[in-house]
């Protein structure tokens, strides 16, 4: 790892790229480490881009995206959230990684720091920092979080970026608490692509709560399209033009036959959703369950995604550490909690985008490594 590079690692992605080297080499590998799920897309989505390509919807689409998407996308919010969204607020492109981009590269010029949960997805100080924006961090706790304490903020010029459910934790934010970030009257990037991954309540959007509100979406995690790269943003109206042209500018379009699977996508969203939320219930047990018995914590309730963040500071060494021998002596890829953040420290993710079977297989390696460390 080169530790000397401006931009520091994605250790999911090292933890990844390491275990892929292992089991080039012959070791057996079991996978917790990335959240992809495993679930084969739907029919209908793959028949639907095939379909595009030998129509040749193969060529250069409007920037904001086909409009058949973006109706489909405002069809969605208005059927599953009760909320209006026109299509013209509404921008497509390849994954949500490149729209954060262009998000912060608009807010970095209007405020002064971009707020982040400590923990948080690991790529958002990236994004941040590469777009030149300061980072202000807001400490999350694994027995609750006190969202009112946003308000200790010094700074009133900033930005403050959500994630529910959380990419490490898996907890959602309630309401009451999306409701008291929407009063403070900032701009707001809700990123909500795990939505339709809740497994003990319905998760609700931070549009309802908010004037100023970004929200990312896409269909990686809950349509199993994670190689698909599709994702789209939901714009404030005061901000449309600008992203737009940046768009425009720097990545033109999302793929037009992609496009158009999402279309498809959403027309069997219900169908989808309710059979991967079915999968994951029994896994995200499954997972909770053993680790109970092996007397191992985690953070607070994780309710959606697929994601627990297991507390492995007892152990009394760093969380690269412990990843590390979980990889290289028991074939246990598994992501470390500094790389979401100083409040992660000795905690470890596991992903259970993967079967029960390696579920269980993955719960007795890591009754090994506990009892022999």
């Amino acid at each position: 790892m080169n530790q000397n590079s401006l931009t520091k690692p994605f250790l999911a992605m090292e933890v990844l790229e390491r275990a892929h080297q292992l089991q080039k080499d012959g070791r057996e590998i079991l996978y917790m480490c990335v959240g992809e799920p495993d679930l084969p897309v739907h029919p209908k989505i793959e028949e639907a881009c095939i379909k595009a390509i030998k129509e040749g919807k193969t060529r250069y689409t409007h920037s904001l995206g086909i409009l058949e998407l973006r109706e489909a996308i405002s069809n969605y919010y208005k059927k599953k959230y009760s909320i209006d969204v026109s299509p013209e607020r509404i921008v497509v492109s390849s994954g949500t990684s490149p729209l954060m981009l262009l998000i912060f590269s608009i807010l970095n010029r209007r405020v002064n720091k971009i707020v982040l949960t400590n923990p948080c997805y690991a790529c958002y100080p990236t994004y941040v920092s590469f777009t030149c924006g300061d980072i202000e961090y807001f400490p999350l706790s694994p027995k609750g979080t006190d969202y009112s304490k946003l308000c200790e903020i010094k700074s009133k010029n900033y930005a403050v970026v959500i994630n529910s459910p959380s990419n490490p934790t898996g907890e959602m934010i309630n309401t009451k608490d999306l409701e008291f970030i929407g009063k403070l009257g900032v701009p707001v990037v809700s990123d909500e692509i795990y939505h339709g991954l809740c497994y003990e309540r319905d998760e609700d959007t931070m549009l309802k709560f908010g004037e100023e509100v970004f929200v990312i979406n896409g269909f990686s995690k809950a349509f199993s399209m994670t190689g698909w790269r599709l994702g789209y943003c939901i714009v404030p109206e005061k901000y449309i033009r600008e992203l737009r042209s940046l768009h425009q500018n720097i990545i033109i379009c999302a793929p037009s036959f992609v496009q158009w699977a999402g279309v498809s996508a959403l027309e069997y969203a219900d169908e989808i959703q309710s059979h991967m939320k079915e999968v994951f219930s029994k896994r995200r047990k499954i997972l909770l369950e053993g680790l109970k018995a092996l007397n191992l914590s985690f953070w607070g309730n994780p309710e959606g995604a697929f994601y627990v963040l297991v507390d492995f500071r007892f152990l009394k060494k760093d969380s690269l550490t412990i990843s590390m021998e979980l990889l290289e002596k028991y074939g246990l890829a598994v992501t470390p909690g500094i790389d979401f953040g100083s409040q992660a420290e000795g905690f470890i993710r596991f992903s259970y985008a993967t079967s029960e079977e390696n579920i269980g297989k993955a719960l007795e390696k890591l009754e090994k490594f506990i009892k022999n460390s």
